[in-house]
């Protein structure tokens, strides 16, 4: 169940780092796509370190 949780909030990462994107070009905001990258990959990495631990 952990393993799950795990990997459906790295899940929601990549799509907070596609949306912002996939909106910063739309609207030519360079900041939101830098924004959305930084928390995206953070998240991604958090929760990525905590599964290679728990393995």
């Amino acid at each position: 169940m952990k393993f799950a949780l795990l990997r459906s909030i790295q899940l929601f990462a990549m799509i907070i780092i596609l949306s912002g994107l996939y909106i910063g070009i739309r609207d030519n905001n360079v900041m939101l796509e830098l924004n959305a990258l930084i928390v995206g990959a953070g998240i991604f990495y958090a929760v990525n370190s905590v599964i290679k631990k728990s393995i």
